[in-house]
């Protein structure tokens, strides 16, 4: 019984451990970009990686923005013209601060409402300071279990990428799903106001109608009246 309750414990550090150790940047933002302007973000870099990059437009004109990813030293990584979503990975090699742009200047009337989302993996700062707790637990481990403590890291990684795009799955089903009400309000809206102006045109054409007939009975009737009186 106190084997298997330090082999728990073990376990459950290891894998509190991990998840401590195995840090991931992921930002989600909804981002209202005015007409004829521009919005840019700035994401620091520390430590060669990957980036990934991902913007949807969810509402507003056509659902098109311009977007464009500049690297520290001034060159143009991704430039996109009048796009309404795409995913992007790029190879974080240069260390300093990526520059990340909506454009919405060619537009003159309508905002476009964006949502970005930006995922990478980095080394935590304090990496060095778990080094002497991971030697402890994997000589500790290893004394327990016949199971090598690669194995338990290997389980684990597969299962945060696993968590990973499971995430940016629901977020895009998410931003997708929001595209499209606002499509369908947006329809809503314009089949109302179309129905009401013909409502109304049905409605002044009876009426019309119905002044000009009687105009022509009461025309008739004079006439009639007239020619009475004459004979």
């Amino acid at each position: 019984m106190r084997r298997i309750l330090q082999i728990s414990s073990v376990i459950c550090m290891l894998l509190l451990f991990f998840v401590l150790h195995i840090s991931a940047l992921e930002t989600d933002l909804t981002v209202d970009v005015g007409a004829g302007k521009q919005e840019c973000f700035y994401q620091p870099f520390k430590s060669e990686t990957e980036l990934e990059v991902e913007y949807q437009v969810i509402d507003g004109g056509d659902l098109d923005i311009s977007f464009y990813i500049q690297a520290p030293d001034g060159r143009m990584l991704v430039a996109e013209n009048k796009k309404s979503d795409n995913v992007h990975r790029i190879q974080v090699k240069l260390l300093g601060d990526y520059k990340i742009c909506l454009d919405n200047t060619f537009s003159h009337f309508s905002s476009k409402l964006v949502f970005l989302e930006l995922l990478t993996d980095e080394d935590d700062d304090d990496e060095d300071d778990n080094e002497g707790e991971w030697a402890g637990a994997k000589e500790e481990l290893g004394d327990l279990v016949d199971m090598k403590v690669e194995d338990f890291q290997k389980i684990i990684n597969n299962m945060k990428a696993n968590l990973d795009k499971t995430m940016q799955l629901q977020n895009a089903l998410k931003m997708f799903e929001a595209r499209d009400r606002n499509i369908q309000e947006g329809n809503f809206e314009y089949v109302n106001w179309f129905s009401g102006i013909q409502v109304f045109v049905m409605i002044s054409v009876a009426l019309v109608q119905v002044i000009l007939i009687r105009q022509l009975f009461n025309d008739k009737a004079s006439v009639s009246r007239t020619m009475k009186t004459r004979t």
